[in-house]
Parts: C-alpha cells; structure tokens; sequence
C-alpha cells in the first residue's frame, strides 16, 4: 500500500497547493516576492525527490523490490538540504537587509523612510518565504521516506 499512501499524500498536497493557487496566486506570489529564487529551487528539489520516492514506492507496492539503503541515503540527505537551503536563504535575506537598507539614510525625508521601510519588508519577506519554503518542503518528505522505509523493510 506505499504507493497509493505516497499518492495520496501527493494528490492531498496538490489540492492545497492548488486552493493557495486559485486564492492567493501563490505562485506568482512566490516569484515576485523571492528575488534570490531560491525558494523556487527548494520546490524543484522538492518536486525532484518526491517523484524518486513515488518511484520506489511502485517498485515495492508493485514489482516486490526492496530498495537499498545506498538509494534511500541520498533521499534522506536531501530532505535535510531543502531545510538547509531555506535558512540559507534566511540568512541572505537578513544580509541584503542590514547591507543596503541602512545606507546613507535621510531620517528626516519621509520617502527616504518609505523607501528603507519597504526594504525591510521585501529582505524580511525572502528571510521568511524561503525558511518556509524549506521547512513545509523537508517534513513533507520526511514523511513520505518514512513511509516508503516502514513498507521497504517489511520486503
């Protein structure tokens, strides 16, 4: 049964991302706001490693193979670096924050503290949206190689 739990997982999943789609745009949402793109990159991985793991779950639901731990290692590996990469792109928002906003600042202009203001938010916004992106994208996978490694060691 560890495809169709990895399918249904899935399908659950697109339905909620399709429903933050149709009310937020979060697509577009994502794009405009990530100027690093980074939490594009961590959805790609994402998409990339749950197909893999949709893979091996047909091959043991359907074919009876048991997957090595040499091809399970990488999976693990990689629900930890999407994780990995949200803080770095954490990290790069904060810098683009403390490095460019508070240059040369004209307190007393009132467009001037418009201007910091929404450069706060925009780097606040990259820090926040790619941690998210990273953290909602590594428990998902956690739980789909967890349950692709309950099913394989039953084999």
């Amino acid at each position: 049964m560890v495809f169709w739990k990895w399918w249904t997982t899935v399908v659950i999943f697109a339905v909620f991302a399709a429903i933050l789609e149709y009310y937020i745009g979060a697509s577009s949402f994502i794009w405009e706001r990530d100027t690093t793109k980074i939490s594009v990159g961590i959805l790609g991985i994402f998409t990339m490693i749950s197909l893999i793991i949709g893979y091996y779950s047909y091959q043991i639901q359907f074919k009876g193979k048991k997957i090595t731990e040499s091809k399970l290692q990488p999976l693990w590996y990689f629900s930890e670096t999407v994780m990995s990469i949200g803080m770095v792109g954490t990290l790069i928002g904060f810098l683009i924050v403390l490095t460019t906003t508070f240059v040369d600042i004209d307190t007393s202009s009132t467009q001037e503290m418009k201007r910091v203001i929404g450069d706060l938010a925009s780097g606040m916004g990259i820090a926040l949206l790619t941690s998210l992106c990273g953290l909602v994208s590594s428990i998902l996978l956690k739980f789909e190689l967890v349950l692709l490694d309950a099913e394989n060691e039953k084999i």
